[in-house]
């Protein structure tokens, strides 16, 4: 059987992480930098149906200078489904699987790279495992910030039903400064592994059993406060840069400041960067910008630690 592939991330691969087939794409040499990109468990109406396709605009182009491994979590794009148990479905059991996927690939210490809820994914995992990061990026991650996020607000009221292409694209250029940033490339690789097998599985079993109320959003603001206060205690010991798009309208740009003076604080290396007419989506929507201010840093710590 085929692996499949997104076009502008691959060749796909599998790997067995713990007991669960995990989709994952790897290029170039050097040292390992890893893509977590942002969503969660569920409709794509509720920030679901994401996938490793969405770092296809600087996946190659840091490849040419260091290995770059972008994943599917499990229950999205082409992974399997975390399982039946509502302990599968908390952002812990995401943290876990990022956790165990680098030390399966056995990659040493990583460039973390997590946009929106995976910059809260990458952060605890390197607040838990600093051991395996040499450095973080956090990309537009209102999960992380202190405060209260706008997501929920700013994504009310999709007129199309859930999981259809229609959806996504409503969604995703709400996300967006420009629409036009949602192309059909990138739609059309999202609504791919909407209906893969580990999706539509962990879809069901969060909807069914109303997952995301009951566990996953109760859970995630618990470990939200004590993952912000360990970095109030200065607990993140690794470089950072923070990248935030001006307009936003799902994480207001006051988070980012927010998140720069707390980690700031205790890390002396630690960056700010935003960038104007930008959303939620800078690597997307100001590409070469925002590659080559990742290039930059990853390229510094390699040289200076």
């Amino acid at each position: 059987m085929s692996i499949p592939s997104y076009p502008g991330v691959g060749p796909g691969r599998y790997v067995t992480v713990g007991d669960r087939r995990t989709w994952y794409a790897d290029a170039g040499t050097g040292i390992p930098v890893v893509y977590v990109y942002g969503g969660n468990f569920g409709p794509v109406t509720q920030a679901g149906g994401s996938n490793a396709a969405a770092w296809s605009t600087t996946f190659a182009e840091l490849a040419r200078t260091h290995r770059v491994i972008a994943y599917d979590k499990l229950g999205h794009g082409f992974s399997d489904s975390p399982g039946t148990e509502p302990d599968d479905y908390t952002m812990a059991a995401v943290v876990g699987h990022l956790v165990d996927l680098v030390e399966t690939l056995d990659l040493g210490a990583v460039h973390l790279v997590g946009h929106s809820r995976g910059g809260y994914i990458a952060t605890r995992a390197a607040l838990l495992r600093q051991d395996l990061v040499r450095s973080l990026t956090v990309v537009s991650s209102g999960t992380l910030s202190p405060g209260v996020g706008t997501n929920a607000v700013a994504l009310a009221g999709c007129p199309y039903p859930p999981d259809t292409r229609d959806a996504k694209r409503w969604v995703n250029q709400r996300y967006c400064y420009d629409p036009d940033t949602v192309t059909d490339e990138w739609l059309d690789a999202t609504y791919l592994t909407m209906n893969a097998e580990g999706y539509r599985a962990a879809r069901d079993t969060v909807v069914a059993g109303r997952l995301l109320e009951r566990v996953f959003w109760p859970r995630l603001a618990r470990e939200k406060r004590e993952t912000i206060g360990w970095l109030a205690e200065g607990r993140l010991q690794r470089p950072t840069q923070i990248i935030w798009g001006r307009d936003d309208r799902t994480a207001r740009v006051d988070l980012a400041l927010d998140l720069f003076r707390t980690v700031s604080a205790h890390e002396r290396d630690t960056t700010l960067s935003i960038v104007n007419r930008c959303g939620h989506f800078p690597y997307r929507e100001h590409p070469a910008w925002f590659n080559e201010v990742l290039h930059a840093f990853v390229t510094r710590i390699d040289h200076a630690y």
